[in-house]
């Protein structure tokens, strides 16, 4: 009856038309599903032939957390803020093991965490690992082209240039005088707020004192930062947020964060306007390089960076027929500023922390003060001089423990330019991006021992000479290693030594609450929300 009813209503034609539809749906659909795991299949086994052909042993290792089609994409989410205690908790999974996290919209991360791994990347297949492209797309926003972002023909002739900062012989006798004038202020404010009983970030000080002396180390000039120290300086709340941001970037589909640039909504308004604040700042520190140049200053005091590449500019790939690019510069002195700002101003920062939660360690520099520079503890020294400071053993080794469990980059990132096989035998596909994640590896007890996770200076003193331990430096990487080994090291450790000892020769710094202190994910490892801290004057005592 029903077929006939059909037949008689000429509805049979379109109900055939809808059965022949949903037939063909199915159809896209079942084919689609078809040609993706022909696909996986054709692709499995071409790589597993590549493996055997390479002499490859083994892939990267998945996380149990990883998901079917989605994978690790909400590990992401849930973990954005908190990324390296994460990290931690999978490297100790693995212990040393290669691992990968994929995401959607995101290209996959390989992650090391083996002296092993890490000394291929760094050194051994050094060519293999650059920079990759995503890099500049996270943060070209702010760095342009600069020696953080580039590879290449750019990155060497950038590094070349300012290694002549670094060890020009008028650095090393001029960069002494400007770490301990601005140390002596910075003190001075220290003790002024300890006088009115106020507390002050400690975190914000130590940025403001690096910004200033690299300022003057770098390009000649004053930025007054120590100077107003009351309030957020612009400068430094855009170059904190921007990095933060743009870091973020690295957790979200390309497609989220490129539509919300091209409109400029929400977080990506913001870089940008961060963006053109910074590139203001650094354009009036450029143009008072330069009038510093013109007038023949330079000539007379310290080189500096805007003078050296200045004169190398023609050897740049960036000239264009001889005119001058401002553009070169700007990108230049950003990323030189942020490497200088950074690195000293969070290592004291997570230092003195460090010191609030152990005070026996601070008892024992100060009895390596009073034993090696008496005079600096009963006042007689302002602040020790460069070779003061290379004799005090022990502060260095408490510096080095604290940038082991703190380290300036604590996740580094590289892409595969090609297939590569890791000398472990473990099979990295061309265009995957890989990391070293420093704050998780350099808590691993399959590292460091028993203590990993412990601060203990005495781990860097060699119990029979009393001398520093020099550890491989694919196992402590403070300031990275192989081809981009670290500039200004030698430059930052001088002065987180002098600052550190100037401080604790007259102030007593308590971080409040040292415990709920923890980092902000950035490209760097800045404290989270600031550091309070309780100021007051060092009361001498005869030890």
């Amino acid at each position: 009856m029903a077929l006939q009813s059909l037949l008689r209503d000429g509805q049979l034609p379109d109900a055939v038309k809808n059965v022949d539809a949903k037939q063909a749906a199915l159809g896209v659909v079942a084919a689609t599903v078809v040609y993706q795991c022909a696909s996986w299949l054709i692709a499995s086994v071409a790589e597993k032939n590549k493996m055997k052909r390479l002499g490859a042993t083994s892939k990267p290792a998945v996380p149990s957390s990883t998901l079917p089609i989605i994978h690790n994409t909400l590990d992401f989410v849930k973990h954005t803020e908190h990324l390296h205690d994460w990290l931690m908790t999978l490297v100790e999974e693995y212990q040393g093991r290669t691992f990968v996290l994929r995401a959607l919209g995101r290209p996959d991360v390989v992650v090391f965490s083996s002296q092993e791994s890490i000394e291929d990347v760094m050194k051994k297949q050094f060519d293999s690992f650059p920079k990759g492209a995503f890099l500049a797309d996270y943060f070209g926003d702010v760095f342009g082209e600069g020696i953080f972002v580039v590879n290449g023909v750019k990155w060497l002739h950038q590094r070349k240039t300012a290694s002549n900062l670094f060890t020009a012989r008028s650095l090393r006798e001029s960069m002494t005088e400007t770490i301990r004038k601005h140390t002596v202020h910075l003190r001075q404010i220290l003790l002024d707020a300890g006088a009115q009983d106020k507390t002050v970030d400690l975190h914000d000080l130590f940025s403001r004192l690096s910004a200033e002396s690299f300022a003057e180390i770098g390009f000649g000039i004053n930025m007054g930062m120590l100077d107003n120290n009351e309030g957020d300086h612009p400068f430094q709340v855009a170059f904190d947020r921007s990095q933060h941001s743009m870091t973020l970037r690295r957790f979200k589909p390309s497609w989220f964060w490129l539509f919300q640039k091209r409109f400029k909504l929400g977080a990506e308004a913001q870089i940008s306007e961060d963006a053109e604040t910074i590139h203001t700042a650094v354009l009036d520190i450029i143009a008072e390089s330069l009038k510093l140049r013109q007038s023949g200053a330079t000539q007379e005091g310290p080189v500096n960076l805007v003078s050296l590449f200045l004169d190398s500019y023609e050897k740049s790939p960036d000239a264009k027929n001889g005119e001058f690019d401002p553009k070169y510069l700007v990108d230049v002195v950003v990323n030189f500023i942020n490497a200088g700002r950074d690195t000293t101003a969070q290592a004291l920062s997570w230092f003195f922390k460090n010191l609030t939660q152990h005070p026996e360690v601070t008892a024992k520099l100060r009895a390596e003060l009073y034993e090696v520079l008496p005079g600096l503890m009963d006042g007689s020294i302002d602040t020790p001089t460069m070779e003061q400071v290379e004799q005090l053993t022990y502060l260095e080794a408490a510096i080095r423990e604290s940038l082991r469990l703190y380290p300036a980059l604590p996740y580094s990132t590289k892409v595969a330019a090609n297939d590569v096989v890791m000398s472990d035998g473990t099979f990295i596909r061309k265009g995957q991006s890989t990391a070293i994640p420093a704050y998780a590896y350099n808590r691993m007890k399959y590292v460091w021992g028993p203590d990993a996770a412990e601060y203990n200076p005495e781990r860097f003193i060699d119990p029979e000479t009393g001398k520093i331990i020099t550890y491989s430096p694919y196992k402590f990487f403070a300031f990275n290693a192989g081809p981009r080994i670290c500039l200004g090291m030698n430059l930052a450790m001088l002065e987180l030594k002098i600052v550190a000892a100037s401080l604790l020769s007259r102030v007593d710094l308590e971080v409040l609450n040292p415990d709920k202190v923890t980092y902000k994910v950035s490209l760097t490892l800045p404290v989270r929300d600031g550091m309070p801290t309780r100021v007051s004057p060092y009361t001498h005592k005869t030890l």
